[in-house]
């Protein structure tokens, strides 16, 4: 049933996803894109499926599925790929700003991804999750910074993207220097239902793909 929708979603959302398959085939990957789009318009399914065919050893004209990278793909659990979407606020900050959750909630985040890998139009929510962490940006530049000896290209998914401005927009901030001077072999996709929300210092760093 789910390849059955994603086979449909291709289909309808037919001129992003061969835009995005000439830019991987082409080889002239940006380093951050904005995708928008009304809610269940497929945009997050694809920006997986974008991700998953960039680090695909085969590139035709979709993911092959098969090779050892698009297995990874297909569990999430690719070293190329971070995921960051809203968190609730831990209770108790580290001294080194990562995130700590209690093992409740640990497993509810895991579960989440775990659905989301077995059904690409699953909505990840995490109870009392409103906004994205600047935590999650700061352990984010961290990490994307570090040098990898393995080939391929880190991408960074951001659900709900608009959520990175809310209260006094400090992740969003965090963000900015990250698309100012982003890593080398990295690409951020920004994925929104309303791009409105974001600061047009944002926007105006992304090459926006409009999925109707």
């Amino acid at each position: 049933m789910v390849d059955k929708k994603m086979s449909e979603i291709y289909d309808a959302q037919s001129r992003a996803w061969n835009f995005l398959s000439k830019i991987v085939v082409s080889s002239r990957i940006g380093s951050s894109y904005l995708f928008s789009g009304p809610e269940g318009c497929g945009k997050e399914a694809l920006s997986i499926k974008f991700f998953q065919f960039l680090n695909c050893e085969k590139r035709v004209e979709k993911p092959c599925n098969n090779c050892p990278s698009c297995r990874k793909s297909l569990k999430l659990q690719h070293e190329k790929l971070n995921l960051i979407f809203p968190l609730p606020t831990p209770k108790k900050p580290t001294k080194d700003n990562s995130i700590f959750f209690d093992s409740k909630t640990s497993d509810i985040i895991q579960e989440e991804i775990s659905a989301k890998a077995k059904n690409l139009f699953h909505k990840i929510k995490i109870p009392k999750s409103n906004r994205i962490l600047i935590q999650s940006v700061r352990n984010l530049r961290k990490s994307l910074y570090l040098k990898s000896n393995q080939n391929g290209r880190k991408v960074v998914l951001i659900f709900d993207a608009h959520l990175l401005s809310v209260g006094q927009g400090e992740s969003a901030n965090a963000l900015l220097k990250l698309l100012e001077e982003p890593p080398s072999q990295t690409t951020l996709i920004l994925v929104t239902d309303n791009s409105s929300l974001l600061p047009p210092t944002i926007k105006s760093r992304c090459q926006e793909i409009r999925f109707p």
